[in-house]
């Protein structure tokens, strides 16, 4: 072949790669932050702790489990919320002076919120949160009551999504509020498990840590 057959070959062949790539339906791209609408989580760890330890290091059966669902609000944001039943029974002997039987319920709402988006809405958060609790006391040797708090917080994490819908994230956070007719101290650990640490019933303001340090969940 010369060069004068050459040149229109090569022309012809350009042509028809630049049309068969012009056809060719382009592939979908990633977007920053794309992730399921929405993810139902459970905060296992603490709880399921002391479910299991609790008979044998307490003489105490303890029963609770946070929920929670993340909905999607835009790339950036989620509308947060979780509800956190409890119950704990403990006989009340010489050894424990925190005894009886306690029934509570906790709910909270806040809007988690990621400085970097990255694919999947993988990353550190921010959560502020407001939180609300009502507690039950009864079977104590004061007779038991009805208290409850309310507390204002911000948590801090990171969470990762994998490509099977599969959601991760590990969570520390503090709050500061007010608390009613309750028998705990000021900061008290044990109160977010139905084990408050004060040794008389009262009200004022208190500070609470998130220990319920891990959530696992999928996306839907």
């Amino acid at each position: 072949m010369n060069k004068a057959m050459l040149v229109p070959v090569l022309l012809l062949l350009s042509v028809t790669q630049a049309r068969a790539q012009s056809m060719e339906r382009p592939g979908q791209q990633p977007l920053v932050g794309e992730r399921p609408a929405n993810v139902l989580w459970v905060a296992p760890a603490m709880h399921g702790f002391f479910a299991v330890m609790g008979p044998p290091m307490g003489d105490m059966v303890h029963l609770a489990l946070p929920v929670g669902v993340n909905r999607k609000l835009s790339d950036r944001s989620d509308l947060v919320l979780e509800i956190t039943p409890r119950f704990s029974r403990r006989r009340c002997t010489d050894d424990f002076d925190s005894c009886g039987t306690v029934r509570s319920l906790t709910l909270s709402t806040g809007v988690a919120w990621r400085p970097w988006a990255r694919a999947r809405g993988n990353g550190f958060f921010l959560q502020p949160k407001l939180s609300g609790m009502v507690i039950n006391e009864k079977d104590r040797p004061d007779g038991g009551a009805t208290g409850g708090q309310l507390t204002l917080g911000l948590d801090l994490g990171f969470q990762k999504t994998t490509a099977s819908n599969f959601y991760l994230a590990f969570v520390f956070g503090a709050g500061v509020g007010y608390s009613w007719n309750q028998r705990r101290d000021v900061v008290d650990l044990g109160a977010r498990y139905n084990l408050p640490w004060g040794s008389s019933r009262g009200s004022g303001g208190i500070v609470d840590i998130n220990l319920d340090l891990l959530r696992l969940g999928f996306g839907f």
